[in-house]
């Protein structure tokens, strides 16, 4: 296995929800991958932020954050929801500057009802301006992520971005979500034609679940894998187990080092 294309691959903190934050370091380090931290995450269970810069310092790794998404929406209709939102979007930005995170990938708003998608649009503009100026003065890199297809996501390829974007797109940085793309042909595309990507968020999926082992689900990887590698972009392993098995991990990493990267052999 080549170790520098495996130090460019970094792990999602919560393909280890229920383990403890010194075994995900752990597991990340013994791996030579770096990895995103999920804001959430680490309220949920209580890690403090000086752990957090202690284990970073300690194991040398390098970090990305996922900004909070759960319960927030940056464009929605109440203005007392978009406002917390955006505050709460703001603390994972200082979070990562305190943590010296490379990125902070942050979810777009979604609509709140099926009224006209260009009131959000201006919600949602005003919302990225104001967070991408408070990263500014942190000198924060900040990106927004393009949805998967589902519920009442909008914000799901890169020609809604740039429209909402508006004069915000010429800066603007994006994270790519592979699972979130219909097709191989669609992750080509967007791989491609995106001018300014931070990072790529890499899983699979199946007709009916999201962000499946890499091995699992509708995406031939075998057809992505030369254009991913191609791009040399940062690659964020992604997925949910509540298990202590560590068991969709050991997938991934398996089909990573067996025929993700085998060309690179």
């Amino acid at each position: 296995m080549n170790q520098a294309i495996m130090t460019n691959t970094y792990l999602s903190t919560p393909l280890m929800w229920n383990h403890s934050i010194e075994e995900i370091f752990r597991t990340a380090k013994e791996q030579r991958m770096g990895l995103e931290i999920f804001h959430q995450q680490m309220d949920y269970h209580g890690v403090a932020i000086e752990e957090l810069q202690r284990l970073i310092a300690a194991y040398e790794l390098e970090v990305f954050v996922h900004a909070y998404s759960w319960d927030l929406n940056l464009c929605a209709l109440q203005e007392s929801v978009r406002a917390v939102s955006v505050l709460e979007t703001k603390k994972s930005i200082a979070f990562a500057h305190a943590l010296g995170a490379k990125d902070v990938t942050i979810h777009p708003g979604r609509l709140s009802i099926g009224l006209e998608e260009t009131v959000h649009d201006g919600y949602m503009h005003a919302s990225m301006k104001e967070l991408m100026a408070y990263a500014d003065e942190r000198n924060q890199p900040i990106s927004f992520e393009i949805m998967e297809p589902v519920g009442k996501e909008f914000i799901t390829d890169r020609h809604v971005l740039e429209c909402v974007a508006g004069d915000l797109w010429e800066r603007m940085y994006v994270t790519l979500d592979v699972a979130h793309c219909r097709d191989e042909e669609m992750v080509l595309d967007h791989l491609n034609k995106l001018p300014r990507i931070r990072k790529l968020h890499l899983s699979n999926r199946t007709e009916r679940q999201y962000h499946t082992p890499l091995g699992e689900g509708v995406l031939d990887f075998g057809k992505l894998s030369p254009d991913i590698l191609a791009s040399g972009l940062p690659i964020v392993i992604e997925g949910m187990d509540l298990g202590l098995e560590r068991k969709v991990l050991k997938k991934n990493i398996t089909y990573l080092k067996e025929e993700f990267f085998d060309e690179m052999e």
